[in-house]
């Protein structure tokens, strides 16, 4: 399945894990095991997929106690590189409609989800983006639940009411300020991740360039397996570093165009990419490997990469 998705393209999977709780999953009728869950993740992480997980908070069985514990087991071997928090919004047409007739299902109040939000937020790591904090359901078909369209904006008021911030990466992207390249610096942050082969974690290595109030201007993910890639039928991967992502952020120009203090223009990503190398050829890796979308193979092929069969493939 892997390497199907490779040839058709794929560089990033997203998943409904929703729970990390195995009594809420099958309450919920979820269909699969937490277990079930960090092999998924583990075997794409693996393939060098960029992996996005949504979870949900008030669920039929969990409370606000529960999915705050819930929460941070996101962070214990799964480690997505971006979430989606879909909080339980009731619908009609959905099973958990009876369960709250009879009363024994109850949405959490906007000030209860709002708390809950604001306190989870701050832990989430800096490697992490948030992409959504609701999912965009007509408030109309919404029986119970949130149905507040601008929750996010709600959460981001409470954190700034108690003085705390969030240093995902959503929360952190440099977006349209002009950068001073002298005044970057780079960050290397190392957290360990699930493998296939779980005695032996993955070591990751998330490489951002910051401004001096810690702007992310652009990240690059390298993964450094332990696992035998052979195993996986996927041969490009043999004795390879693998990079999952690259991602510059700054203003959009068109291609060829330049503009000064523009981020994306300023060879960050080459920095980032001869970093990664450097970091891999240390390790004992003899290649460096790359999960392009078909409009960035051109990129890579101009920065020493060359064709393999699913993946691109420098030499180090």
């Amino acid at each position: 399945e892997l390497a199907w998705l490779r040839r058709l393209g794929v560089t990033k999977v997203q998943m409904g894990a929703q729970s990390l709780d195995d009594r809420i999953l099958a309450l919920n009728e979820r269909g699969h095991t937490l277990a079930e869950t960090h092999r998924a993740v583990a075997l794409l992480r693996a393939a060098g997929f960029k992996i996005v997980l949504h979870w949900m908070p008030n669920l039929l069985g969990a409370s606000p106690e529960s999915d705050r514990e819930d929460f941070s087991r996101l962070w214990q071997g799964l480690c997505p590189d971006e979430i989606k928090i879909y909080p339980t919004q009731l619908l009609a047409n959905a099973d958990l409609y009876a369960w709250w007739q009879r009363g024994e299902y109850q949405p959490y109040t906007t000030a209860e989800l709002v708390g809950l939000i604001a306190d989870i937020k701050p832990t989430i790591p800096r490697y992490c983006r948030v992409n959504r904090v609701i999912r965009d359901i007509p408030s109309t078909n919404v029986i119970a639940g949130n149905k507040r369209t601008s929750l996010r904006q709600d959460v981001q008021d409470e954190l700034h009411r108690r003085g705390v911030a969030c240093s995902c990466i959503r929360c952190r992207e440099v977006r349209k300020q002009t950068v001073s390249r002298e005044a970057l610096r780079l960050e290397d942050l190392v957290y360990f991740a699930d493998s296939p082969e779980l005695a032996v974690p993955c070591e990751e290595h998330f490489l951002s360039f910051v401004t001096p109030e810690d702007r992310i201007t652009g990240f690059l993910r390298l993964s450094l397996p332990q696992h035998n890639p052979a195993a996986l039928g996927l041969t490009d991967l043999q004795d390879a570093a693998i990079i999952r992502e690259v991602h510059v952020y700054g203003q959009s120009l068109q291609v060829g165009a330049e503009r000064a203090g523009a981020a994306q223009h300023s060879g960050l990503g080459t920095r980032l990419i001869e970093q990664a190398a450097g970091l891999a050829t240390q390790r004992g890796y003899r290649r460096l490997a790359v999960i392009a979308a078909v409009g960035t193979r051109q990129y890579y092929l101009e920065r020493g990469f060359e064709r393999g069969k699913l993946y691109l493939v420098r030499q180090l």
